[in-house]
Order: C-alpha cells, then sequence, then structure tokens
C-alpha cells in the first residue's frame, strides 16, 4: 500500500552574510497574510525558518541554513512541482541567498537544486495524516469559536444554552 503522505526536508546553506536578508524575506513572504504552503494543493504540514548549526570547537564561521519541512500529498515530488509553480516568488525571494540555488524558473534546474539539498527522512508525525492544510485550519477556527462561545455560556440556565447554541449553529 502507498503511503498517503511524504515528508520532505530541504536544508539549504546560505551564503555569507545573507541570514538577515533571508529571514527578512521569510517575514515578508511566508509570516503575513496567507503562507504560500496554503495555496499548494495536497499541503498537511509547512514549515521554513533559518537555523543555525551549534558551535564546534575548531570550525569558524557557522553558517545558517533554511529548512523547509513539509508533509504532503504523495508523490512528494508532484507537490515539490505545484510549490514551484504557485510559490515561485515566495522561494526565489529566500532560497535566493542560498548557496547554488538556481531560482524557481527552471523546473529542471529547480528539481536537481532540490534533490542536492534534500535530506532523508526516516518517518513522518502529524496529527492528521489524511486531512489538508484547510481542512486543518478550519478545524482550528471552529475549534476556538467553541472554546469562545463555551466561555460565553459559562453561567447561562438550560433554555438560555439551548437558544445561545441554535443561534450560533445558525451564524455559521
Amino acid at each position: 500500500m502507498r503511503a498517503a503522505t511524504e515528508a520532505l526536508v530541504l536544508l539549504a546553506r546560505l551564503r555569507a552574510g545573507e541570514a538577515d536578508a533571508a529571514r527578512e524575506a521569510i517575514k515578508d513572504h511566508w509570516c503575513t497574510g496567507m503562507s504560500p504552503f496554503g495555496a499548494v494543493p495536497g499541503t498537511h504540514l509547512g514549515r521554513l525558518q533559518l537555523l543555525r548549526p551549534p558551535a564546534r570547537r575548531g570550525r569558524r564561521g557557522t553558517r545558517e541554513h533554511v529548512l523547509l519541512a513539509a508533509d504532503a500529498d504523495a508523490p512528494v515530488r508532484a507537490w515539490i512541482e505545484r510549490l514551484r509553480v504557485s510559490a515561485a516568488a515566495p522561494l526565489d525571494a529566500v532560497f535566493g541567498h542560498c548557496a547554488f540555488y538556481p531560482g524557481a524558473a527552471d523546473p529542471a534546474a529547480f528539481g536537481r537544486w532540490v534533490d542536492a539539498n534534500r535530506l532523508e527522512v526516516g518517518f513522518s508525525v502529524i496529527g492528521s495524516p489524511d486531512a489538508t492544510l484547510a481542512e486543518v485550519s478550519d478545524a482550528l477556527t471552529l475549534r476556538s469559536e467553541l472554546a469562545a462561545f463555551a466561555e460565553s455560556a459559562q453561567r447561562m440556565d438550560a433554555a438560555a444554552l439551548y437558544d445561545a447554541w441554535r443561534e450560533w449553529r445558525r451564524g455559521r
């Protein structure tokens, strides 16, 4: 049986002096409004961040890396292509600060770069393997709304609670 989802982990070394610019690009393109991950069908989980390796004795000038980690519908190759197409500008804004990044415009070069920077993943742990990113987002919104309703209904009698529940459901 084929896996419903596959994990992807990319770890790309930043060029010297590019960490602040990459950090700004992540903030500008991935942390405001809807994440580019949300526009890619089949995304279950996505993360993009900078990592700094721990200092080691005898090693000078440790370089930061960009980490892209995702759980997506299998096959992950098809998901990577959808990501490349739908998020070309945000990808270029961040990974353009990484060593040897060819840009998202050339599918073959982009694929080779992904392969060169991809780490093997032994397993994936996601809480809702069959849920899409949109479904998880909707579920989290519903949870927040239910929590707010429960808090507002703390001191209601049974009749008021019933009426409030019917009104809340009608508003959804």
